[in-house]
């Protein structure tokens, strides 16, 4: 169910920019998007597995970016890099695209072509981390407080979307592995935003134990 509350809008969206794109004759840039998407779309279903590798999570990640830097005309750039010791490692599938999109939204709306994604994925001991960075408009204390609450539905001023994104990767981390891991927002005005995802440093065994999605 939270999972499903990702919002659908990009499809439409991006479906829209395909066809303005092949009716105004940029054709690669559609047949560009088009295979992002069509990559993206098969790692989001993985034949009904919630627990995939890293590595096509941070690929999901990839497309994702490659699509949205098409539609915001190259305002940002981004990059996607795996960290020593997190090669076969795996992880809760979907919880790194609604960080990106936040960041894309409440900070990238506003880029003018100096823009900065970074997703940064790393081992801490026994963890696996995923941090999402961006050089945007940043966020005041009292908003990062509100941002993980699962009662709010605050808004920023002039920015879209309410944040539940956020709120369900973190929730769906928390439900699946428990409390000590899920997300920290780190941010200031003016001064960007830091989310940090924190797992378990599962391996493909590890990650064995978890069922499919729909099993009982």
């Amino acid at each position: 169910v939270l999972q499903s509350q990702i919002n659908p809008h990009f499809l439409y969206n991006t479906l829209d920019s395909v066809v303005w794109m092949t009716e105004c004759g940029r054709t690669q840039e559609a047949i560009q998007m088009v295979t992002s998407l069509a990559r993206l779309f098969r790692i989001a279903l993985s034949r009904g597995r919630r627990i995939i590798p890293l590595s096509d999570e941070l690929d999901h990640a990839r497309h994702y970016l490659n699509i949205q830097q098409i539609r915001y005309k190259n305002r940002f750039e981004a990059r996607v890099e795996a960290g020593p010791g997190t090669e076969g490692l795996y992880t809760l599938k979907l919880i790194v695209q609604p960080i990106l999109e936040n960041a894309i939204y409440h900070g990238m709306d506003y880029a003018d072509g100096d823009g900065k994604i970074c997703v940064r994925a790393f081992r801490e001991g026994e963890d696996a981390v995923i941090e999402v960075a961006d050089n945007g408009l940043g966020m005041p204390e009292e908003v990062v407080e509100r941002l993980l609450d699962q009662g709010s539905t605050y808004a920023a001023a002039g920015s879209k979307g309410s944040g539940i994104g956020l709120r369900n990767v973190h929730r769906r981390i928390q439900l699946t592995f428990g409390r000590e891991y899920g997300l920290t927002i780190l941010s200031e005005p003016d001064d960007g935003t830091v989310v940090r995802i924190r797992l378990p440093a599962l391996d493909e065994e590890a990650g064995r134990r978890y069922r499919k999605e729909g099993e009982q």
